[in-house]
């Protein structure tokens, strides 16, 4: 009996849904490779729970998938040679792959005053990663209750964690370069009804954008471009998310239907890494949990296909209920 080596590029929501797939087939061999240093772990958690100081990073982690994992980040894929390059120098050889290694979040401008001492205090930060979670929760434990937190950002993340925060009794301040936050994912009508409801919540600063940031060890100052000047003791960056991928994809993978990656015979993408192209929609791209893990399990699916040991799960569509 033939054994198909499979690597599974990311243990987040994708690649550990796939990862469970693929562990029940006798004859193919799983490896489910992650970030160095890190193991897999919810990400819904890191703002819900962690942040927050709800629960503790452990209990966040996710159940085991089956297959053997290495905590060592893959850094480059030789598509010919069918092989992985990773951090440690290490290479893994596949038969095929699926690259589910999700996103990185969009970070303030380097060039924007006072960002770089800001990230050094830690009072500037993303809540994208379990790390960012734990700084955040580390700069709400010192910080006077009420802390004083400002949300940079208009879409779902920063949305979610302006409100999980004010009912944690915390003083928020939404700051968001749309007047109309989310009318892209939302439509016009919800989009408003939202701004309302923010607007009767905390206090907010829609149609702004940050010109400067100052401060010192115990506060962050932000200056707003119509000069309005907020004080704070966390900025939370909440800018949306961009594709991570390693060589040779710079900008994330592209997939067809059946979420095989352009150009890249017997390799898959799957979760926020994946761009999909299907007329009459724009391009788009999924950075949701629940949806990241279907895509992982279609993606494990086709791929056992491509490999002559399944069916054809057919094209694969979105099945988030929103």
């Amino acid at each position: 009996m033939t054994t198909h080596r499979v690597v599974i590029l990311g243990a987040g929501a994708a690649g550990t849904a796939a990862a469970r797939h693929l562990t029940e087939f006798e004859n193919v061999e799983a490896t489910l490779v992650g970030a160095s240093g890190e193991g897999p772990y919810n990400r819904t958690l890191v703002n819900k729970g962690v942040a927050l100081g709800l629960i503790e990073p452990a209990q966040a982690a996710l159940p085991v998938s089956g297959a053997p994992a290495l905590a060592d980040t893959a850094t480059r894929i030789d598509v010919a040679a069918r092989q992985v390059r990773l951090a440690s120098g290490r290479t893994v050889d596949f038969d095929a792959l699926l690259v589910a290694t999700g996103s990185t979040p969009r970070r303030l401008g380097a060039s924007l005053p006072g960002v770089g001492r800001a990230v050094q205090t830690g009072r500037l930060s993303t809540l994208h990663s379990m790390q960012d979670a734990v700084r955040v929760r580390e700069v709400l434990t010192r910080s006077p209750n009420p802390a004083r937190v400002i949300l940079l950002g208009g879409g779902l993340v920063a949305a979610e964690t302006a409100s999980l925060l004010h009912r944690a009794g915390h003083d928020i301040v939404l700051v968001a370069r749309s007047t109309t936050p989310g009318r892209t994912a939302l439509g016009d009508l919800i989009a408003k009804h939202v701004a309302e409801l923010h607007h009767a919540h905390i206090r907010t600063r829609l149609g702004r954008l940050p010109v400067a940031v100052t401060g010192a060890d115990n506060y962050i100052g932000l200056t707003l471009d119509d000069g309005t000047r907020l004080e704070a003791d966390l900025v939370v960056a909440a800018l949306g998310t961009t594709p991570a991928a390693p060589e040779p994809w710079s900008n994330g993978v592209d997939v067809n239907t059946r979420l095989q990656v352009s150009g890249a015979p017997g390799v898959y993408g799957a979760g926020g890494v994946a761009t999909h192209y299907e007329s009459p929609l724009k391009p788009w791209r999924i950075d949701h949990w629940a949806d990241s893990a279907d895509q992982g399990t279609h993606a494990a699916r086709s791929l056992l296909h491509g490999l002559g040991l399944g069916s054809d799960p057919g094209p694969y569509r979105p099945r988030s209920s929103f």
